[in-house]
């Protein structure tokens, strides 16, 4: 089955919560179909849904994607993962539209009311309340291939292709609410402690764009005998080029850093100057995803987990 087409044609939007629903009863669905033994976890007062597939608790590496989708933003999320000022002054435009756009309904408060205080207080109110609804609520973008459906799709395809004599080496998440502040990883690490501190969590994360693949590591995760496994197969890879980075010096704000030997796996363009980039992110224009990253980057942590040993 090709997953890429499949979750794009059938479920581009995992928003609300009938449409995350019924992702859900799908990808259990399929994940039964497989063999594998999976359940809803359900944590958190938001009331999380995670798609816990395997064991993490015995597996001794845990690979990772979000299924939820975004609301559309102001600007383009563009991903600038080893350029940690650009990163910073592209976020800082985002908030300065937004006092801009805040401090013009503090001028028409004003204007019509006279009144100072309650032009200030409006001016907070708004601001407060567009960052507040962006984030949790806003409009959701109806295209969402790269961010995380590509993510997805190497999960699934890597379930796929496992051996079943290799199955019990490995065990997957699909977290819920990554959009929303990272709800549904922080969640069930703060519920599973064991897993959150000693088990190597490999996360998948817009791999559906760029030439580059971009991995980036905490230093618990690196001391890992597994990581050595997967440094290895990654960095085989012939159809791409693997860039392996600390966590220092790295922007990339997704499910991995709520582990602590947490690895994110992304991928990248490359522009000089600039450096790596992700474009497209939480807009419509994200539409596309190569799908021979998906298979080279399936493929490679198949590989990983086939060759390890317990």
């Amino acid at each position: 089955m090709n997953y890429l087409e499949e979750i794009t044609s059938r479920f581009p939007i995992r928003r609300k919560a009938e449409q995350k629903k019924a992702f859900r009863d799908w990808a259990v669905a399929e994940i039964r179909r497989m063999g594998y033994s999976v359940k809803v976890e359900q944590s958190g007062l938001q009331c999380h849904e995670n798609i816990i597939v395997g064991n993490p608790e015995k597996a001794p590496i845990l690979f990772t994607a979000h299924y939820d989708t975004a609301s559309r933003n102001l600007l383009p999320n563009i991903l600038f993962p080893r350029n940690p000022v650009l990163n910073l002054l592209y976020q800082m435009l985002i908030v300065l539209i937004l006092l801009v756009g805040a401090a013009a309904v503090m001028l028409l408060a004003g204007a019509l009311t006279g009144n100072p205080d309650i032009a200030r207080l409006l001016w907070i109110a708004t601001y407060t309340g567009v960052l507040l609804w962006v984030t949790f609520g806003g409009i959701p973008n109806k295209n969402n291939v790269n961010d995380n459906t590509s993510g997805l799709a190497a999960l699934l395809t890597m379930m796929a292709q496992l051996p079943e004599e290799d199955r019990a080496k490995a065990a997957f998440i699909l977290f819920d609410n990554e959009e929303k502040s990272l709800g549904g990883s922080k969640s069930y690490a703060k519920d599973h402690q064991q897993v959150a501190y000693t088990r190597l969590t490999v996360n998948l994360n817009c791999i559906g764009v760029g030439e580059n693949i971009i991995v980036i590591s905490r230093k618990l995760a690196r001391q890992h005998r597994e990581f050595t496994y997967l440094q290895r197969h990654l960095a085989a890879i012939t159809t791409h080029t693997a860039h392996f980075f600390d966590s220092i010096g790295s922007v990339c704000n997704s499910d991995w850093k709520s582990f602590k030997c947490g690895v994110n796996i992304g991928t990248s363009k490359y522009l000089s100057g600039i450096g790596f980039y992700t474009p497209h992110l939480h807009t419509k224009r994200d539409t596309e995803a190569d799908e021979t990253n998906i298979a080279a980057i399936a493929d490679a942590l198949t590989e990983c987990v086939k060759e390890m040993q317990i």
